[in-house]
């Protein structure tokens, strides 16, 4: 493997940890009701976090099976890689022994084993951006209530006085409109 290889691959697991560390973190005491959450804090719903929890673990999970590829996997593939390359250069069938067909075997299961958490992750991120679009549908909907009862720029105190007021002064003065 090439040392480009190997910086690329080592940066690839360096920031999917530290990704994944930090949604982990972030959202593992709210999930498992560890701690009480302030107001600004319990601003995201459960569901929401719980994706991103979930999400978290499942980078650490791959930048491990990444890591993991490149320290173990490697140098045995690229070897019976380039016995198939030679025998197909020299025109001769290449036959493996039991222990390259088992490792190609586990190579194979090792790698379908990363495109499924792979898309167990991209589900995730999924369904986190599903609950916060509806999240922010909801609140869009909140705040347009809010606007439609002319909450927003006047105290409900003084609306009830002023509206108290003129009632009080339609029923004095016989106003009916």
């Amino acid at each position: 493997m090439e040392i480009s290889q190997i910086l690329a691959g080592a940066a690839i697991c360096t920031i999917l940890i530290w990704l994944g560390f930090v949604s982990f973190k972030a959202h593992f005491r709210h999930v498992f009701f560890l701690t009480k959450p302030n107001d600004i804090e319990i601003v995201i719903p459960y569901q929401i976090r719980l994706c991103r929890l979930i999400g978290g673990f499942f980078m650490i999970i791959l930048a491990l099976m990444l890591a993991f590829a490149m320290i173990y996997l490697e140098e045995p593939a690229q070897h019976l890689a380039d016995l198939r390359d030679h025998s197909e250069e020299s025109k001769t069938k290449l036959i493996y022994t039991a222990e390259q067909l088992n490792f190609a075997t586990r190579y194979a299961l090792f790698w379908i084993s990363f495109l499924i958490v792979l898309l167990l992750l991209v589900t995730t991120s999924s369904m986190d951006a599903i609950f916060s679009w509806q999240y922010q549908k909801q609140l869009r909907e909140s705040i347009a209530a809010l606007k439609a009862f002319d909450l927003k720029g006047e105290n409900s105190a003084e609306r009830r006085t002023k509206n108290n007021q003129t009632s009080s002064i339609n029923q004095q003065f016989g106003n009916e409109n």
